[in-house]
């Protein structure tokens, strides 16, 4: 089975997040590393989730971004996410935002697992399952870690 997440394996994953420290500073955009690993959490505990949201692409178009999310081209530089730099932190320091996103990781999982046919709506891609989320996080935790220079481009 192919694995569509790469970077959700703790082998992988966790020598990546060691590298990152609360000064780490991004090679472009605003967030700061906690920020970051922050903005990561929130969509992965959305992705689990039946929260409604709007979904900003045209319904016309839906079917050629989910052509490209199944490809292994990058999200690019100046994608932006609704409310990615905005409100408080959730965490009081980078550790505990660190730990609460692997925690979410886990039950990512887990609730794919015992609800294989769920779909959650992503505001660019529309309602996905399992599969498609993982791709999407797949992308998403490279665009960030990338960003941070945990990654090469």
């Amino acid at each position: 089975m192919e694995i569509l997440f790469p970077l959700a394996q703790a082998d992988v994953l966790l020598p990546l997040l060691e590298r990152l420290a609360p000064d780490t500073q991004p090679r472009w955009g605003s967030m700061n590393a906690q920020r970051m690993i922050e903005h990561l959490d929130v969509i992965l505990q959305f992705s689990i989730s039946d929260k409604p949201a709007p979904v900003v692409t045209p319904e016309e178009k839906l079917p050629h971004l989910l052509q490209w999310l199944r490809t292994d081209k990058p999200l690019s530089r100046g994608i932006g996410s609704p409310a990615a730099n905005e409100g408080p932190l959730l965490h009081p320091d980078l550790l505990t935002a660190t730990n609460h996103l692997l925690t979410s990781l886990q039950e990512f999982f887990r609730h794919y697992s015992e609800n294989p046919s769920h779909q959650a709506i992503h505001v660019f891609f529309g309602p996905i399952g399992y599969e498609d989320w993982q791709r999407f996080h797949q992308k998403h935790f490279r665009h960030h870690f990338t960003q941070f220079g945990l990654l090469d481009e």
